[in-house]
């Protein structure tokens, strides 16, 4: 008699290529698809995922079935009842969010599943400073929604204790590390000369990388500014952003203003980050808000000295003793003195994997733990 693996049904994942993307794959990637398979929910008129091909590949479904309440009130509370009435096999739900949010728990508690996990990646979005109205709306929300997230979720997971105080403050939870496959981004001196070679970088000139959203939470038009004050002190240097967003055209206009054309490039969205990461000499990323940021620790297992927010990025982020805190409000000139400061005194290049299995971000260990507790705890009644 062949035994079923259970399904945990996995909410987060969007069209585009982030950290809950990511880390959600990478955990897929991991699992024992014998024991355990995921499936995915997404809003009725998502287009193609990032992913998509691989997850069918693995054998995961794909339930386009979410109706928001904008398009439809009657629709947006039957689908779910009908969806988990139709999938008996689904043991378990998994929220990934950025947000408060917990109403698909509300309709799975419902239907009898009896793992509901809600799962915090981040801290209060940057924007919702800015515009007092929105601010007030997001307030009004947070309190209805508050009720949401006290009553139907069975367990907490946060990446980090800031993330867990964001979204359920006083909740007991278990912590997640965001893991990654070490060896992928282990140093390797190789790499780097291959990867700099397709740059078109000398040896001697420094490259100072970041890899994120172009959008206000990672802020990298302070970057671009931090940059300028930096280029100003090494002439022969270069900033490579990865990533893709909103911001950059501004990024472009700002960067010509500056005369940084050639010495800032924009790469856009890439499949070879690994690579890249080996290609640099220092990471630099002055996030407004951060649950983890899981790149620090791609670019600490990789070797590079890196530098981030104080009071806004986790202490958790620090695996070694390649990452520096620096407070925004010092401004982008300290943060240039700061990061040139790091670079003159910067250890010798060499893999800190080992670092990073110790701090228990190993992905093939997260997955383990996650493995262990979706087989011990899904259950539906």
């Amino acid at each position: 008699m062949t035994t079923q693996p259970i399904h945990i049904l996995q909410w987060g994942m969007t069209t585009g290529l982030g950290g809950i993307e990511t880390f959600i794959m990478n955990v897929y990637r991991h699992m024992d698809r014998t024991k355990v398979q995921f499936d995915f929910l997404q809003d009725h008129h998502d287009g193609p995922l990032h992913f998509e091909d691989e997850i069918q590949s693995m054998g995961g479904n794909i339930y386009r079935v979410l109706v928001p309440q904008r398009d439809s009130l009657i629709r947006s509370r039957t689908c779910l009842p009908r969806f988990f009435r139709q999938h008996p096999e689904i043991m378990g739900v998994h929220m990934h969010a950025n947000f408060p949010y917990a109403l698909p728990l509300k309709y799975a508690q419902r239907a009898g599943i009896g793992l509901r996990i809600l799962h915090s990646h981040n801290i209060e979005e940057y924007q919702h400073h800015e515009n007092p109205l929105r601010a007030l709306l997001w307030d009004m929300r947070g309190h209805a929604i508050a009720k949401d997230i006290d009553r139907y979720p069975t367990h907490y997971f946060a990446c980090s204790d800031l993330a867990a105080n964001f979204m359920f403050p006083n909740k007991p939870y278990t912590w997640i590390r965001n893991g990654i496959h070490r060896a992928q981004f282990a140093y390797n001196a190789a790499t780097r000369g291959k990867a700099r070679r397709e740059l078109k970088v000398s040896d001697h000139t420094t490259v100072i990388g970041f890899c994120g959203g172009l959008r206000p939470q990672k802020n990298p038009l302070f970057l671009i500014t931090m940059f300028e004050r930096y280029h100003a002190i090494r002439p022969d240097s270069i900033l490579v952003m990865v990533g893709d967003g909103l911001l950059r055209d501004e990024i472009e206009r700002r960067t010509a203003e500056m005369n940084l054309n050639g010495c800032v490039r924009l790469l856009g969205q890439r499949s070879d980050v690994a690579e890249l990461y080996q290609a640099m000499d220092a990471f630099v990323l002055p996030s407004v808000a951060e649950g983890l940021g899981i790149v620090y620790i791609e670019a600490q297992c990789a070797g590079l000295p890196c530098l981030g927010s104080a009071d806004v990025v986790p202490e958790s982020a620090k695996v070694c003793d390649l990452m520096h805190f620096e407070p925004l409000e010092n401004g982008p000139d300290a943060w240039a003195v700061r990061l040139d400061d790091i670079l003159r005194h910067a250890p010798e290049r060499r893999s800190r994997s080992a670092d990073v299995k110790a701090a228990g971000y190993e992905m093939s260990d997260v997955a383990a733990q996650l493995q262990e507790f979706y087989v011990r705890n899904a259950k539906r009644s």
